[in-house]
């Protein structure tokens, strides 16, 4: 399984990091993701750097946006897609920044996803993404991690 996280900022606090990088290495086993992190300035030029880094991946991909408005996914429904999608498509995050993300970068998307009809931090997004698709991984996998 291959996952590519593009990220807008940098993460500053250093729980969030620890946590980040718990779930990410839980998934190392079982999945190669790579992370882009792009420097916050405007809405403008943060959405001109995605968009550049999204047409730059060659292959088949499936790009999920990170939207408030998007849709809202279980977490047994998003490993189901992640599993299914996984087989021959780069999976592509996209965390947009505090100015979101550009209606050009949300028509890019696969999957318009939502985590919660909240706003949060880019820096609380990207933990609560990474423990998903650690939890996705679980859920296909079969590992004792995800209760019902």
């Amino acid at each position: 399984m291959k996952i590519r996280i593009i990220s807008v900022g940098k993460i500053k606090e250093n729980f969030l990091k620890r946590g980040i990088n718990k779930y990410l290495k839980l998934c190392s086993t079982d999945a190669k993701i790579e992370l882009t992190q792009i420097k916050d300035s405007n809405e403008k030029e943060e959405s001109k750097r995605i968009l550049e880094l999204i047409d730059r991946i060659k292959g088949k991909k499936h790009v999920f946006v990170l939207d408030e408005k998007g849709e809202h996914f279980s977490s047994k429904k998003l490993a189901t897609k992640i599993k299914k999608l996984s087989i021959d498509h780069l999976l592509v995050f996209v965390i947009g920044g505090s100015f979101g993300l550009s209606k050009k970068v949300k028509e890019k998307s696969n999957t318009l996803l939502s985590l919660s009809q909240m706003t949060f931090t880019h820096e609380m997004v990207y933990l609560f993404l990474a423990e998903q698709i650690y939890r996705a991984i679980s859920i296909i996998k079969n590992k004792n991690y995800h209760k019902e």
